[in-house]
């Protein structure tokens, strides 16, 4: 459980299978101010089956311009009641086909590093991507959702490209 509060530069990489890491007490904001975890991430996640909820992920940026609010390196991830905004990618998940990703209930919005490289949210190739009763709009030049998992349902969302910079 992670109290509430603005946490500046507390970036982290999780190894442990079976998390659950879950904002209490009101708002949970991760905010990057310039650090990040290997290079890659507030949050590297290598641990298999983890939940996230109820966290604000904002300001990732990184040197090769693919920050992400969670970069997903292990396998199974669900994020439910969380929010990233104004990162070079909110979720940033390579290839791991044994891998299935949930997002739901989550606020995605104005990230992307501007060079259309980088997404509000870019799934590699996995097993399955699940994106459910969510709101991903304004990407940044890139696209709003970017998935090349090998089965997707994405249903029951808003997507919205405002200022019409960004690919669906």
């Amino acid at each position: 459980l992670i109290d509430s509060g603005i946490y500046r530069g507390d970036v982290a990489t999780w190894t442990q299978d079976r998390l659950t890491l879950r904002g209490v007490g009101g708002p949970v904001v991760l905010d990057a101010v310039g650090r990040s975890a290997q290079g890659k991430a507030i949050w590297v996640i290598a641990g298999d089956r983890t939940t996230v909820e109820g966290i604000t992920f904002t300001g990732a940026r990184v040197p090769d311009r693919n920050g992400a609010g969670i970069r997903q390196e292990g396998t199974h991830l669900t994020v439910r009641r969380s929010a990233f905004r104004d990162n070079e990618n909110a979720i940033l998940a390579g290839e791991n086909r044994l891998s299935d990703i949930l997002v739901e209930r989550s606020a995605i919005a104005g990230n992307g590093a501007g060079d259309g490289f980088s997404h509000n949210l870019y799934i590699g190739t996995v097993r399955s991507f699940t994106l459910r009763f969510s709101v991903v709009t304004g990407a940044n030049v890139g696209h709003e959702v970017k998935s090349r998992a090998l089965r997707n349902d994405i249903r029951y969302n808003t997507l919205d490209d405002r200022d019409a910079r960004a690919g669906y």
